[in-house]
């Protein structure tokens, strides 16, 4: 009988595909939870304690199909004075302050373009204030709440304030 080759299929066959599909499926499922404007207005409710009635005051700025570092922005939105970005992990990544500051970058840069106003010129340009916050639902943590600070990927200063970033499990 001959010996079946196994380490092969492990690294590189149907089980790496179905683990990236399982993946896919959380995210994707996390945003179709919330794409209705109300579900994220309400889902926006719940998480700051506030009583907003009026989904039309809600601007999604999902970036749609838009792959950035193999992962999607899940869901983006603004409201009042603030830039939200909500997105889902099932694995942990210490990475995400200095994502979420990429994918800011990249919101701003397109308010900014969309509204004409000029980087160069002498007028303080006013953005709306940034609120980034992932549902971890993997494994690996002890506590509902993890925050973590971009300043702790500073090279010299970790630690030392800058952008806050929450995590919550669910």
């Amino acid at each position: 009988m001959e010996k079946r080759n196994t380490g092969k299929w492990f690294r590189h066959g149907s089980w790496g595909r179905q683990l990236f599909l399982n993946r896919r499926y959380k995210d994707v499922l996390f945003r179709r939870l919330f794409r209705d404007k109300r579900d994220l207005l309400d889902l926006y409710n719940a998480l700051n304690g506030s009583t907003y009635t009026d989904f039309g005051a809600l601007e999604v700025v999902t970036l749609e199909d838009v792959i950035f570092m193999k992962m999607k922005n899940d869901l983006s939105f603004i409201i009042g004075s603030s830039i939200n970005l909500y997105e889902h992990q099932s694995s942990w990544n210490p990475n995400m302050p200095l994502r979420g500051l990429i994918y800011f970058a990249r919101q701003f840069e397109g308010l900014i373009s969309s509204r004409g106003d000029d980087l160069y010129g002498k007028k303080a340009i006013e953005i709306p204030t940034p609120v980034y916050i992932v549902f971890y639902n993997g494994r690996g943590m002890n506590t509902d709440n993890v925050m973590l600070y971009l300043s702790d990927s500073f090279s010299v200063g970790r630690g030392c304030g800058g952008a806050t970033y929450a995590f919550n499990r669910i």
